[in-house]
């Protein structure tokens, strides 16, 4: 069966920009339009227009023209029939057919929406029931929810089950079931969900989604919290990039796909207990394969311990500052693996070894996977024990480096570590996916005028977001003495192309770590 006409209008009827962008793709804004890479043709440099007034994409290189339905069943490699039923699912469209039962369709619609009536009646009433029963707005009060964010997330409140009620809604925006939580002490359970039924699936859905969206894609993060108050409570401390999962840590794999359409990076702020540890491995365990592929950035934000976000904001805690401050998810494992390490257990070191050799031999970039073996490997010959000196000479086995260790004359290292001081810099200011990679880096710095440009770029990024502009610097230099100005210039506004390989990286932290024999760095 094909797809029916008034199907294909309406999936036409779609701004295109919408389309892509839901499905992952990013775009640029130019004027009224936006630009990205072309798929019919190799394409370093963005040459595909996207229109939304003209509803069409058109590359100027190729010179390929098509629309949004073209364009997805391209991307993913699907018939025209295929790249209708995903762009119909992403935007809530049913997609009908020619010599399908119209009848069946017209039922399934009508079945979801008396379902979604039935919610949107349900909600009425609890909002009701909230304005004139005082336990309800006194629980509310205690837990320093202001009015206005009541009404804003729609509080209710059931009487018959005394539970404060929150809508939840899918990702385009309709009401489709509520959480509930008790007012009565050591009631059980504390928190009663909406069961799954025909518009309410909770594998699929994530509290504030809808409501979030915008704000995720301006900061370019998404912040993951366990809880649907913690949610509520960083939204009314200003922090709206913020969202929950619905009943489980682990997202699945259609949820997955749309938040990263949203965002690239991800902060999990979940609670400092052996819970939230738990609801962090298992999110991990899931989008795994996206973070060693490199396609996700995955932070995790440590509390203080036994307390929850909404815990640490009432406390008078940053929970801004500790977001900001976030660790590598990479990080976080191997803490988790070390920290409690028994080094008196040598079956144990061998275990924990061997996770680590594991999961670093997956990591696609050379600099990165080079950067963790060296760091484990600090971390295990810390300890005073022979045994951990020995496991850490093992891991230099499995590093990949694209440099050689040689012996280093005093005029050998400076002149080759004053060309990779200046590119470290320049590829730190410029390009902003290395930054993490990059930043450690910067205490190993060894001439004074590469000191001092850190320091200003550290001043500049403590007052503006963390992709500060490089005119910024520059201004900076203009009002240094003359020798900055001659020296840094170049490094902030090179006049060559400022990209380098994940190898070039690996080059850079190799030089950057090696120290001659009987040479002391600058203080």
């Amino acid at each position: 069966m094909s797809v029916s006409q008034e199907t294909i209008r309406k999936l036409k009827s779609l701004a295109v920009s919408d389309v892509l962008q839901n499905d992952g793709t990013y775009l640029k804004r130019v004027g009224r339009e936006f630009v990205t890479q072309c798929l019919w043709h190799e394409d370093r440099n963005p040459s595909l227009t996207v229109s939304d007034d003209k509803g069409f994409v058109f590359c100027h290189v190729c010179q390929h023209h098509d629309d949004a339905i073209g364009f997805i069943a391209q991307k993913h490699g699907i018939t025209f029939a295929e790249a209708c039923e995903k762009i119909g699912t992403a935007s809530n469209i049913t997609v009908e057919h020619t010599n399908e039962n119209k009848e069946e369709v017209s039922k399934k619609k009508k079945i979801r929406q008396e379902a979604i009536d039935a919610v949107a009646e349900m909600q009425n009433q609890y909002r009701q029931d909230l304005q004139v029963h005082s336990e309800s707005t006194d629980f509310l009060k205690e837990r320093e929810i202001l009015p206005e964010t009541s009404r804003f997330f729609g509080f209710g409140y059931d009487l018959k089950q005394k539970r404060i009620t929150l809508p939840i809604s899918n990702h385009v925006g309709n009401h489709v079931g509520f959480v509930a939580r008790t007012i009565i002490k050591d009631v059980k359970p504390k928190y009663k969900n909406t069961e799954n039924n025909a518009i309410f699936n909770k594998s699929d859905i994530v509290f504030n989604e809808y409501r979030a969206a915008e704000h995720i894609r301006s900061a370019d993060e998404c912040i993951f919290v366990e809880g649907h108050l913690d949610v509520v409570s960083l939204w009314q401390s200003g922090i709206k990039n913020v969202v929950a999962l619905q009943g489980t840590a682990s997202p699945s794999e259609n949820v997955l796909r749309r938040m990263i359409r949203k965002t690239k990076r991800f902060v999990l702020c979940m609670d400092s207990d052996a819970g939230g540890v738990k609801a962090i491995s298992k999110f991990l365990d899931t989008v795994k394969s996206y973070t060693l592929q490199g396609e996700l950035d995955v932070r995790i934000a440590v509390l203080p311990d036994g307390m929850d976000p909404d815990d640490f904001i009432k406390s008078g805690g940053q929970l801004s500052t500790l977001i900001s401050n976030a660790q590598s998810w990479l990080d976080w494992i191997l803490d988790q693996w070390l920290n409690s390490l028994d080094f008196k257990d040598e079956l144990k070191i061998q275990e924990v070894e061997k996770h680590i050799k594991d999961l670093f031999s997956q990591i696609s970039s050379p600099a990165l996977r080079s950067h963790y073996y060296d760091k484990a490997s600090i971390r295990l010959a810390q300890n005073k024990q022979s045994l951990a000196a020995e496991i850490s000479k093992g891991f230099h086995d499995f590093k990949t480096s694209s440099v050689k260790i040689k012996t280093w004359t005093k005029p050998d290292f400076e002149h080759t570590r004053k060309i990779v001081e200046r590119r470290l810099l320049r590829l730190y200011i410029h390009n902003v996916e290395f930054r993490w990679i990059l930043e450690p880096l910067m205490q190993q710095l060894y001439f004074p005028q590469m000191k001092w440009l850190w320091r200003r770029i550290e001043e500049v990024q403590k007052h503006t977001d963390n992709d500060f502009s490089h005119h910024a610097l520059m201004a900076i230099l203009c009002s240094a003495e003359p020798v900055y100005m001659q020296t840094l210039r170049s490094i902030v506004c090179p006049s060559i192309s400022v990209e380098d390989s994940e190898l070039s990286i690996a080059h850079i932290e190799t030089v950057m770590t090696i120290i001659p024999e009987n040479y002391a760095l600058q203080s």
